[in-house]
């Protein structure tokens, strides 16, 4: 595994009603979010934090993706209100560190603010309704970022995905029957590493409780992703064995 890995990039998805880029600034420009977009660089003025804003028509594919990165909230108002969205937004910025994934966070909220429709980490798959993401982006000092950004998938083996838009490793885990046990100790072995910022090395052990099993830990590639998708995570995974 590279001792450096190349920073991956983060991809965040905003749907809107924007008829024109134009239209889109001038909405940015009059809100009171703090942002300023110049060129294709969307910058927020107090942190100068900045990331690339990629704006494109209307695509026809859009209501079907939010659906199936966000089946939670499907059948809801606000995912039909992306059926009508006029154009679709990108925002793009170097991932893996956490201050960079909650920058990005924040400047999806202002796209928000000025009519976006919800947000879809193109990076990780999973999709927010608008008042989620205001939420998430609200409980930041919780680690909210882990909710935001992750999501697990399941199979003969279940693992995460969006980690390295946090900087971190992803997990995986042998599916033995219980898909919902798979899930929650990955959720809370994700979660652990995002929130401690432990040093863990290869052959240490994990439990998700004092009363529940130990896993060992050993490095692994995960699942093979080709080399310039958004999930594939440069840092690597945690296979987690019954110890």
């Amino acid at each position: 595994m590279p001792e450096s890995p190349t920073a991956p990039l983060t991809v965040l998805c905003i749907p809107g009603p924007w008829l024109s880029r134009s239209e889109l600034v001038e909405k940015i420009v009059r809100g009171a979010s703090g942002y300023l977009f110049v060129g294709q660089v969307l910058m927020h003025m107090q942190t100068r934090q900045t990331c690339a804003l990629e704006f494109h028509a209307a695509d026809p594919r859009m209501g079907a993706a939010f659906r199936a990165a966000g089946p939670h909230w499907a059948d809801t108002a606000d995912m039909q209100r992306i059926d009508s969205h006029a154009a679709v937004v990108y925002l793009v910025a170097d991932g893996g560190t956490a201050i960079q994934a909650e920058a990005l966070m924040q400047a999806a909220a202002a796209l928000l603010d000025a009519g976006g429709l919800g947000v879809k980490v193109e990076s990780s798959g999973v999709a927010h309704a608008p008042d989620a993401w205001r939420e998430l982006c609200s409980d930041l000092h919780l680690f909210s970022a882990h909710r935001a950004y992750v999501l697990y998938i399941t199979g003969p083996q279940v693992h995460s995905c969006g980690m390295h838009n946090l900087g971190l490793r992803d997990a995986i885990v042998e599916n033995n029957g219980d898909t919902a046990g798979a899930v929650e100790l990955l959720r809370v072995f994700t979660r652990y590493l995002f929130t401690e910022s432990p040093t863990i090395r290869a052959g240490q052990t994990f439990s998700a409780a004092q009363d529940e099993p130990a896993y060992r830990l050993l490095d692994d590639a995960g699942p093979a992703y080709d080399a310039d998708s958004l999930f594939a995570n440069p840092f690597g995974f945690w296979r987690l064995v019954p110890a």
